[in-house]
Parts: structure tokens; C-alpha cells; sequence
């Protein structure tokens, strides 16, 4: 067998590897998030909430308020003394921090203790305009699903660098998913991790 056919025949089945061992990582990574619990968090400056869609299949999406519910309970237990709530507006016209920044009021967040970052798009654009309300706040908790915490925590980094000391935390995932809508989001975060390293932002 002459180099070019191996390589026709065994490169397919290396990427395939390579893939199926970055969804273990991914799903570890996630498991590894979701168990951090909140009397593990340390004191911080601020949360950051990242954004969701809000609606999901014409009804309010409950991954954006099972979000929100975990920031409201950092602010409830001590750990933080604000909110940052970071998304952009939807397809259908809904502007996720402002939807995030009404439901944590309904939780009991007052409302003097939430800014808003209403433009971003995608987790980059989370991260970097959200420097913005984050500017005299050098400890920062990350909140988001536990499968995208890796990866908002790797951007952050990027973005931030020494400038800002940061934990994760996603809460208890009150968004009552099936197993195989886990199973697309995972991978999905994986293609993103993809994206991310070819494109780096």
C-alpha cells in the first residue's frame, strides 16, 4: 500500500478518534463544573452570566433562567455583591440580558445590583464587552451551562489574562432536558472548541 492510499484510508479514522476523545473531554469537563458547589466559591467581585437564547420552541427557555437562578444564589448566599448579565438580541427580536436582568429581580436581586452587556453574540463577544461593567472588578465567578464553562473560563483567560482572578459555577441545572438534547450540546460545544482553536478569536 503506496503512503497516499494509507493515508486516504487511516486519516478519516483518526480525525474520528481524535473527535469521539474531545466529546469525553468535553463531557468530563462538564461533569467537573457541574459539581462544584457553592459553599466551594470563594468571595468575588461580581458574577458574569452568560447568555441564551430565550425563547426555545416558542416558550421561555429554562437553561437561560436556571442561569440567572445560580448568579441569584451566589448574591443570595454572600459570594458576590453583583451581577453582569451578557447576551445579545435573539433571531425573534428578545434581548437576552434584559430578559436575564428581569428575572433576577424576580429572584430577589435588586436591581441597582445588575448591569447589563446587551450586545454580544457568541462567548468571545460575552467576555470582551462585558470588560467593560467589569472594569474595577478583578474576581470574577463565570456562571453558564456546565459544558460551556471550559471554554467561557479558556476565553476569559485569553481575554484577561493575570488582570482578573476566576471561578466557575453553573448551579443546579433546573433545565429538565432530555438525555439526547444533552447529548446535541455536547456536540456542539465540541465543534465549538473546534472553530475556536482553527479561528482563534
Amino acid at each position: 500500500m503506496n503512503k497516499k492510499r494509507y493515508m486516504l484510508l487511516y486519516l478519516p479514522v483518526a480525525l474520528a478518534l481524535c473527535w469521539f476523545l474531545l466529546l469525553i473531554w468535553v463531557y468530563v469537563s462538564a461533569v467537573s463544573a457541574r459539581r462544584i458547589t457553592i459553599e466551594e466559591i470563594q468571595p468575588a467581585d461580581a458574577v458574569l452570566v452568560l447568555g441564551n437564547a430565550v425563547n426555545k420552541n416558542g416558550r421561555p427557555n429554562p437553561c437561560l433562567r436556571s442561569r440567572v437562578a445560580a448568579a441569584a444564589d451566589l448574591y443570595h448566599a454572600g459570594k458576590v455583591p453583583k451581577l453582569v448579565v451578557s447576551g445579545g438580541t435573539d433571531s425573534d427580536g428578545s434581548n437576552e440580558a434584559r430578559h436575564m436582568k428581569a428575572i433576577a429581580i424576580e429572584l430577589g436581586v435588586p436591581e441597582s445590583r445588575i448591569a447589563t452587556e446587551g450586545k454580544s453574540e457568541n462567548t468571545y463577544e460575552n467576555i470582551l464587552f462585558s470588560s467593560i461593567p467589569l472594569t474595577n472588578n478583578s474576581n470574577i465567578i463565570i456562571v453558564s451551562a456546565d459544558y460551556h464553562l471550559k471554554r467561557a473560563r479558556w476565553l476569559a483567560d485569553k481575554q484577561w489574562g493575570h488582570e482578573k482572578n476566576l471561578q466557575i459555577y453553573s448551579g443546579i441545572d433546573d433545565c429538565d432536558e432530555k438525555t439526547l438534547d444533552y447529548s446535541r450540546k455536547i456536540v456542539r460545544e465540541s465543534l465549538a472548541w473546534v472553530k475556536a482553536s482553527v479561528k482563534p478569536e
